[in-house]
């Protein structure tokens, strides 16, 4: 990469005057570009060369239609974290929003896409480097799960990894990361050995057990409020072909699949399979105006119809679609990519079959309020947070997600699709009503967690996820974010503001 180096204020200038003429100088959303963000984007343009890119000549493509829909005054891709640390001095400097992208499958405007201010985008950090006999992997901030799946595959290794392949790096790491193998190996945050962080004073710092390890436990759950994370050493094991099972379900079966659902995860004689997965889905096709229970099963083993899941097996499916084969395949899916709004939500509760049973009419009759919704694709979905990965959350100092319990959570999440901007209103409504009923029923019954998935939350929970994590996790995050960031650029008041912030 050429760098060029004139007096500064002469460069600015320069490169300013030569700048493309914004629309109204505004960002979408109606955000005005500041002048400091058009002086940090001139600057930015001058050093960074074809890594730069105004919007209006940009083909840039993220995964949420609500982040598409905005656009930065500028974007710009750095190659190393001495870039990064450069692009953060400068924004700084010039005190200019920003925001950072991984993978990019954040929900709102701002998250991983900055409205009138400048993307970071870290795709060009996205490289996978074996280290140690084997034993680990240095993966790019900017990687996504498959990119990482496919590197390790060469090797016949594996690491924990996301359900989807899209899904980047950074987020779903920092977040916790949830995975196909966390009853066998822990959650992603659990398996990370290093990372390497830029921190809001531009300097470049790891963080391990063993070197700033209160930062390193921050990392560990603590999302975006601390820095730019550009590389983590991952924790990387043999791993050949998987199993795959996609089953779906006529209504009269439902409640057998949920008794053999829930028996999966609670009889300890089964969850003790630490090979063994089961994601529940119920799902509304608006092809058909009708509601379908289905399950993904998986075996991280190349075994055929595993033992395990004999019992739920011997109920009658409308389809199954069967397959062996490496992860990359399993997760590498079909997702569109800036056309489709998303929106999230979620809930923890303690095992409950009666839960699942009441949870799964809540969310119909909530659905059957929005079917005029074009392209509405709505779905209830629910995993264990396993014994296994539980006790992986004390190796290493712990994480930052307070969770000690002896017994599994049930995830729940409501993950809904759609077409308008003209039905946001509808799906928020939605969504909410059926996250507060559901609450409501968690409690009545007993079996409510105060801990709620970062990367699973909406904005609207935003503020309740932090204090989930318990007093002392959260007084100790916020006492390590102001040591590390004293100026508050990773918080809701700095510089980028997007995602769930703990100030």
């Amino acid at each position: 990469m050429t760098r060029i180096f004139a007096p500064l204020a002469c460069l600015v200038a320069t490169a300013y005057a030569t700048a493309p003429v914004h629309d109204g100088a505004n960002g979408s959303s109606g955000q005005a570009v500041t002048s400091n963000c058009k002086y940090a984007c001139a600057q930015l343009r001058l050093t960074f060369g074809s890594a730069f890119h105004w919007p209006q000549n940009d083909n840039f493509t993220i995964w949420d239609a609500k982040q598409q829909e905005v656009h930065p005054a500028c974007r710009i891709e750095p190659s190393s974290a001495t870039d990064v640390a450069e692009i953060l001095n400068t924004l700084v400097s010039h005190w200019c929003y920003f925001s950072v992208k991984g993978g990019g499958h954040s929900r709102n405007p701002g998250d991983s896409n900055s409205v009138g201010g400048v993307t970071v985008d870290l795709n060009r950090l996205s490289g996978v480097e074996i280290l140690q006999g084997n034993s680990r992997a240095r993966v790019g901030g900017g990687a996504t799960t498959i990119q990482v799946y496919e590197a390790l595959e060469s090797r016949n290794l594996s690491f924990v990894g996301g359900r989807v392949g899209s899904v980047g790096m950074g987020g779903f790491t920092l977040g916790g990361g949830t995975s196909p193998f966390s009853n066998k190996h822990g959650w992603s945050l659990d398996n990370v050995y290093e990372y390497e962080v830029v921190l809001s004073n531009g300097t470049i710092n790891t963080a391990s057990e063993t070197h700033n390890p209160d930062l390193y436990f921050a990392l560990r759950g603590g999302g975006n409020n601390f820095g730019i994370v550009t590389a983590f050493t991952v924790r990387t094991f043999p791993q050949g072909p998987v199993f795959t099972s996609m089953t779906t379900y006529a209504a009269n079966q439902s409640d057998e699949v949920l008794d053999k659902v829930y028996d999966l995860h609670t009889d300890k004689r089964l969850s003790s399979d630490k090979e063994m997965g089961y994601d529940l889905y119920y799902s509304y096709d608006a092809e058909n105006d009708e509601f379908t229970l289905s399950g993904t099963q998986r075996y991280s083993k190349p075994v055929r119809n595993p033992p395990v899941f004999a019992a739920i097996d011997r109920i009658p499916t409308l389809s199954r679609n069967t397959n062996i084969g490496p992860m990359s395949e399993a997760v590498d899916g079909t997702d569109s990519m800036g056309t489709t709004r998303h929106l999230f939500a979620t809930l923890s509760v303690a095992p409950s079959r009666s839960l699942l049973s009441k949870g799964l009419e809540i969310f119909q009759e909530e659905v059957e309020n929005i079917k005029h919704v074009p392209g509405l694709v709505p779905n209830f979905i629910s995993y264990p947070l396993q014994r296994n990965a539980i006790k992986a959350m004390k190796l290493r100092g712990g994480n930052a997600l307070g969770i000690d319990r002896d017994e599994p959570l049930f995830l729940i999440l409501i993950s809904t699709a759609w077409s308008n901007s003209a039905n946001d209103a509808d799906v928020n409504r939605m969504t909410e009503n059926t996250i507060k009923r559901l609450n409501t029923m968690a409690t009545n019954m007993g079996v409510t967690s105060q801990y709620k998935y970062i990367n699973y939350a909406s904005a609207a929970q935003a503020s309740t996820v932090f204090p989930g994590y318990g007093d002392e996790n959260l007084q100790r995050l916020q006492r390590i974010q102001k040591s590390v960031d004293p100026r508050g650029i990773f918080t809701s008041k700095g510089l980028w503001r997007g995602f769930v912030k703990l100030v």
